[in-house]
């Protein structure tokens, strides 16, 4: 078995840098955060979950028929889910292309229905910056995040479409792309 999911990734080290300095900022709140690794940063399109080996062949013919080319994005200000007062993840926004990306992201899920996959919930696309490990901090971290709700991160271009593997450490994932869209 196999943990998948689609993904745009971002690669570009400008991003990487700058959410680095954020990420430090938010650890200053000394919340009880785990950061995600700059170097994997991604926005997940669809979560596949658990898999067959023997299914990734499938998953990768079915999103060979989606569009898959490189999104511009702006990313701009901070978010949390499930609600920036009760946080769990903290993310960036997604400004520019957020319309692009909804849109790749229903042909994605579209596409994986014929394979008798759904997704779980309401897609909103962002990119995750770190977990809240607990409710320690969690008030001057709810502060930083409303004080940044609008904070300029940068422009980029995402990857193109690709599906990566997952395998979950106890230093975090390790990802590894399986497939890549190739126009």
């Amino acid at each position: 078995m196999v943990r998948v999911f689609v993904s745009l990734d971002i690669e570009d080290e400008k991003i990487g840098n700058r959410v680095s300095e954020i990420q430090r900022r938010m650890v200053e709140t000394r919340a009880d955060l785990k950061l995600v690794d700059t170097k994997i940063l991604h926005i997940t399109l669809f979560f596949i979950g658990e898999v067959h080996e023997s299914m990734v062949k499938e998953l990768c013919n079915a999103l060979s028929k989606v569009e898959g080319h490189q999104v511009e994005i702006e990313l701009r200000g901070i978010g949390a889910f499930p609600t920036v007062s009760q946080p769990r993840v903290v993310f960036a926004k997604i400004n520019k292309g957020f319309d692009k990306i909804t849109e790749r992201a229903r042909r994605v899920s579209e596409t994986l229905l014929n394979l008798g996959l759904r997704m779980n919930e309401d897609f909103s696309p962002h990119i995750t910056l770190a977990r809240v490990k607990s409710r320690m901090g969690v008030d001057r971290l709810v502060t930083f995040i409303r004080e940044n709700a609008d904070i300029l991160i940068g422009e980029t271009l995402t990857s193109r479409l690709r599906l990566k593997k997952s395998t979950l450490t106890p230093k975090g994932p390790i990802y590894e792309t399986l497939w890549e869209k190739i126009d």
